[in-house]
């Protein structure tokens, strides 16, 4: 092939184009930053993770470990001390039972992008899989399910 007949083929095509435009109709939103979501996680699981592991090592295992005894022995002594007419006390219950959820619902947010297509009228959620959120949302999922699991079943008893 000649140099005219490709200057000619290169001369016929059609040229692409771009449509500056479609890019402004792409609407992506990342809720929140992954890192400093998964650091609110953590900290917002490190005070059930800690009574959670109280609770299996001196009540089933029956082993003293003595930062995670002493916290759970604190709450423990709170609670026992001013019962239900303690702020102290419900602050420690909700961050207890609701901590692990709020953790999970700000990585779930940190992870999930949300893009609305205007032609087809279609909302399409996808999730970025950033393993140290999706890990702390699994964390968290547990965490939750052991207390709520624990309190409705208690409660259940304590009806019955």
């Amino acid at each position: 092939m000649e140099e005219k007949d490709l200057h000619n083929i290169l001369e016929e095509m059609e040229q692409p184009k771009l449509d500056v435009n479609a890019h402004q109709n792409e609407f992506r939103l990342p809720l929140l930053n992954t890192k400093r979501s998964s650091l609110a996680g953590i900290i917002l699981l490190i005070l059930p993770f800690i009574f959670l592991s109280g609770v299996i090592f001196n009540h089933y295992l029956e082993i003293h470990i003595p930062i995670i005894g002493h916290i759970y022995e604190w709450i423990t002594d709170v609670d026992r001390q001013f019962g239900d007419n303690s702020a102290l006390n419900w602050s420690i219950r909700l961050l207890l039972l609701f901590g692990p959820l709020i953790a999970g619902a700000i990585n779930l947010m940190a992870i999930t992008h949300i893009r609305w297509e205007k032609l087809e009228k279609e909302l399409i959620i996808s999730f970025k899989m950033r393993w140290q959120n999706v890990l702390i949302i699994g964390i968290c999922f547990f965490i939750f399910s052991i207390f709520f699991t624990y309190l409705t079943f208690s409660n259940l008893a304590h009806t019955s």
